[in-house]
């Protein structure tokens, strides 16, 4: 008689891990070398979901989406409170992800009109 091997519970299961970049705790470096400013257009606003973003559309006509920082900072920073409107004009400075096809930005600072606001605990501690 044949053997048909193992199914259903029984079966052979192998660990599946993430890949390293995938790893949302890794701190990143402070170097200014890999940093991106976006100007753009605020499209949809997504501050009070459970992962904070915005999504914005560059003057190119490419949509971007915008990863803030945790709730706690942006109420201490005063931007959870900030009226925005889709319309609005946005100027962010972080690091874009490096994964093909991505367009995405991890924020450093935000410019919504003439107020800065700076989602990185590390820059104000450097200063």
């Amino acid at each position: 008689m044949p053997f048909a091997g193992f199914f259903g519970p029984l079966a052979y299961r192998a660990v599946l891990r993430a890949p390293h970049d995938a790893d949302a705790a890794m701190p990143m470096p402070l170097d200014d070398d890999d940093l991106t400013c976006l100007d753009a257009t605020i499209t949809d606003i997504n501050i009070k979901g459970s992962d904070p973003t915005l999504q914005v559309r560059a003057p190119d006509g490419m949509n971007w989406t915008i990863e803030l920082g945790s709730h706690a900072r942006n109420r201490a920073i005063g931007l959870e409170g900030l009226a925005l409107l889709p319309g609005d004009a946005v100027r962010v400075t972080g690091r874009p992800t490096h994964f093909l096809g991505e367009t995405r930005i991890k924020a450093l600072h935000l410019t919504i009109g003439q107020q800065r606001f700076d989602l990185d605990d590390n820059t104000n501690k450097a200063a």
